[in-house]
């Protein structure tokens, strides 16, 4: 066991040669006989200045420091928390505060893998030529190309207005026409969605039959609608006959008046002829037209000029004629501007 002498009291004492310590073994500000003291009570020079806290030694260990107040050195148990390995993993923008305490040296802070944090399903025909991804950890650039603003102007083929793939850019544009209507359009045709009405120039005279000859009808010939009465095709004319009753046709389609005065209609013979107009396909009294006039003529031959300039649009036109004596001779329907 060391030993110290500490100065004091009566009499003699143990004196240097009988003590183990030496000053470097008292702390400063104390004084006492040591082994290097040559019997004489001297101050210690161990310097018991620490910064060492309490927290700052490992949990459940214990360490010494010196008491000022006390001049004695006090069990101490430290307060820092073991952390022992810690291990952490971060993501794109991620951030981790390391807590305080003891570290072993073995945790990591890792981060994420690139592929793990850019999942898609993009490739380069998805993304514009020049511009820049990055998808399942890869960086993919754009082959997508970019088309600019155009205007398309139809024609008689097909046309792309942007090809499969592109990127527009601008507005892509369908040229329109204000003349693009039915009435400039033949009649029947049908040019991006408008069915045409015209049926062509517009003559003074517009001829249907003409002496043995049909024209300008899609559907030529003529309906009777009586019972009674025949009609009787030949080479230059239509005969209406009477067999018990007057004979009534129409014919087989309808007629457009518009642009036109005047329906006329020519008989070589006959003494009740008609002409009229409807819309009803199954007419078979006079009363039953719109409209209609009796020849205009002696005996029973002329022109029957029916005037039809408020009308517009289609109709049927109406023939009556025939009696016991006289059949009705048709030679000539037109229609005439004057």
């Amino acid at each position: 066991m060391s030993k110290i002498w500490m100065p004091g009291g009566a009499g003699g004492g143990a004196g240097s040669d009988e003590c183990t310590l030496v000053k470097a073994n008292v702390p400063t500000g104390l004084k006492a006989v040591t082994a290097d003291s040559d019997d004489e009570a001297v101050e210690g020079t161990l310097d018991t200045e620490t910064t060492l806290a309490d927290s700052q030694a490992l949990s459940g260990q214990t360490f010494l420091k010196f008491n000022p107040v006390t001049k004695l050195f006090e069990r101490r148990v430290g307060g820092m928390t073991n952390r022992g390995a810690v291990t952490q993993e971060l993501g794109a923008g991620g951030s981790y505060t390391i807590p305080d305490g003891f570290h072993n040296g073995s945790g990591k802070v890792t981060a994420k893998s690139l592929a793990s944090q850019t999942p898609g399903d993009s490739a380069a025909g998805h993304i514009l030529a020049g511009r820049t991804a990055w998808v399942n950890g890869s960086k993919i650039t754009g082959t997508i190309p970019t088309q600019g603003a155009a205007t398309i102007t139809p024609g008689t083929s097909a046309k792309t207005a942007i090809a499969a793939g592109r990127y527009a850019s601008g507005d892509i544009t369908v040229a329109g026409s204000s003349t693009l209507v039915a009435s400039n359009i033949k009649k029947g045709v049908t040019i991006f969605g408008v069915t045409g009405t015209f049926e062509g120039y517009v003559s003074d005279t517009l001829y249907f039959y003409n002496s043995g000859t049909w024209s300008n009808l899609s559907s030529t010939g003529v309906t009777k609608t009586t019972s009674g009465g025949s009609i009787v095709v030949s080479n230059n004319y239509i005969a209406l006959q009477y067999t018990g009753e007057s004979a009534m046709c129409r014919t087989n389609q309808t007629v457009d008046l518009t642009n036109y005065n005047y329906l006329k209609a020519t008989f070589s013979s006959g003494m009740y002829s008609y002409l009229g107009i409807g819309t009803n396909p199954s007419s078979n009294t006079l009363n039953g037209l719109l409209k209609y006039i009796a020849i205009n003529g002696s005996g029973g031959s002329g022109t029957a000029i029916l005037d039809i300039s408020s009308y517009t649009g289609y109709y049927y036109i109406y023939l009556r004629g025939g009696d016991a004596i006289v059949d009705s001779l048709l030679t000539k329907l037109y229609l005439s501007k004057t």
